[in-house]
């Protein structure tokens, strides 16, 4: 399986941190991943070089689920043209462990075009430890084809990342599992 997304160990930190942040542990957040326009469409993997949190570029999109609105796209491409860049994928936030597509999901992606990479990330990003807990979704002939686990690890690659989560500091390893359990306590 060819990879299709490539993630360096730093700026896949900085986006599992953001999110976990932005969704305060109660409310999905999520982030369009870019790279740089030269780069080829067809040449894979896509480097992701610059990250674009929703709220940043909508700033009352988190509502709970996640509300994106035309303004938001505006900023977007507005950020595209001026940085020289094209959005490659997402990644979206779930408050459990399921990382499957829902079906406003499939039928109201970020971006509906094939190619497009469509990641979720369980526990609002709050303890993701390791690639192959994320849902990696391809936009293939206008529909989506999901791939968890170990082929999720393949298509989305972060060269040695097991070890910059490693020398993740004890507390905020700490802090990520209390939330995890108060997410697990909430009714």
């Amino acid at each position: 399986m060819t990879g299709r997304l490539t993630i360096e160990p730093g700026t896949f930190d900085v986006l599992l941190a953001g999110l976990a942040e932005r969704g305060q542990g109660h409310r999905e957040s999520g982030a369009f991943l870019l790279t740089d326009r030269a780069h080829p469409d067809n040449e894979l993997p896509q480097p992701v070089t610059a990250i674009a949190f929703y709220d940043d570029l909508d700033p009352d999109c988190l509502t709970g689920r996640i509300d994106f609105h035309a303004a938001g796209y505006t900023a977007l491409q507005d950020l595209c043209r001026r940085d020289g860049l094209r959005v490659v994928g997402d990644i979206h936030t779930h408050p459990a462990h399921r990382v499957q597509q829902s079906g406003i999901d499939a039928a109201h992606p970020m971006v509906a075009r094939d190619g497009h990479v469509a990641l979720i990330a369980p526990h609002f990003a709050a303890d993701v430890t390791d690639v192959s807990q994320l849902g990696v979704h391809l936009r293939v002939s206008g529909n989506w084809v999901s791939f968890y686990a170990e082929q999720a690890a393949e298509l989305l690659l972060v060269p040695e990342w097991r070890l910059a989560a490693e020398r993740t500091p004890w507390w905020r390893r700490l802090l990520s599992r209390f939330r995890r359990r108060q997410l697990q306590e909430t009714p």
